[in-house]
């Protein structure tokens, strides 16, 4: 009888405890039920425009927080051309915190008088210009941006040749200024030497960029720099696994 007794008052005191967490529970689900969007933040964000994002988030304030839907207000505000990707998360306080990763220059669309219209990121996005910002990045020319700004460029070639910018080692000791894109979507790279004057035409043609450029490393360390004396006026890569020089 003895054991009994405490099995039933340990069930009893189970019982009650289990009765306390479902009323704690019960009441702590009806005050998240019942809790409004109080403010949405935004976080990370340098040169993509907060109102814009929130404007693209379009977040009702007066809307319950368990309503708000993480990933569709992700979907939303990364259409901003300088968000790469965005985290929604929903606090019990009712903020809706956004926090956006933006995406980073590898090169400058020129237009065809030469004024800057857009930063290009190695995806082929193009951002457009923020204030009091720049990057040490190449020009281009040529490039034909979207209409759409929440899709990348159209040309393939110029494409590859952006994603491959971050992770080429470019020639030692050459100052890189510009890349031109030609109406057939071939691309040249011009290129000089610190006391050189005149800039060199390098012709990449319109693929295999990585394997082009550790080409061209290998040339201008063992033909260009070590020969002061002689000027080349343009290295054409454009043939497979051949160099064609011009000299000036």
């Amino acid at each position: 009888m003895g054991k009994t007794k405490q099995i039933l008052t340990r069930i009893a005191g189970w019982t009650a405890v289990a009765a306390v967490v479902v009323a704690l529970s019960f009441a702590g689900w009806t005050w998240v039920d019942g809790m409004t969007v109080r403010e949405v933040a935004v976080e990370g964000a340098r040169h993509a425009d907060e109102a814009t994002i929130l404007a693209l988030a379009a977040v009702d304030t007066s809307m319950r927080t368990l309503d708000v839907d993480p990933l569709v207000i992700a979907d939303r505000a990364a259409r901003h051309p300088w968000v790469r990707a965005c985290a929604v998360r929903r606090l019990p306080s009712g903020v809706v915190r956004i926090a956006v990763r933006e995406r980073l220059p590898v090169a400058l669309a020129l237009t065809p008088d030469g004024r800057p219209t857009a930063w290009l990121d190695a995806e082929g996005y193009a951002m457009p210009l923020p204030k009091d910002a720049a990057w040490d990045v190449p020009l281009v020319w040529g490039a034909a941006l979207p209409g759409n700004r929440t899709r990348p460029l159209e040309g393939a070639s110029l494409r590859e040749l952006l994603a491959t910018l971050p992770q080429s080692e470019l020639p030692p000791n050459a100052l890189v200024s510009s890349f031109e894109v030609d109406r057939a979507g071939g691309i040249a790279m011009y290129a000089s030497v610190p006391g050189r004057r005149d800039a060199i035409v390098v012709r990449l043609g319109d693929r295999g960029y990585a394997e082009k450029f550790r080409r061209l490393h290998a040339f201008w360390t063992q033909a260009v720099l070590p020969r002061p004396d002689k000027t080349f006026a343009a290295i054409d890569l454009r043939f497979d696994g051949q160099i064609v020089t011009q000299e000036s």
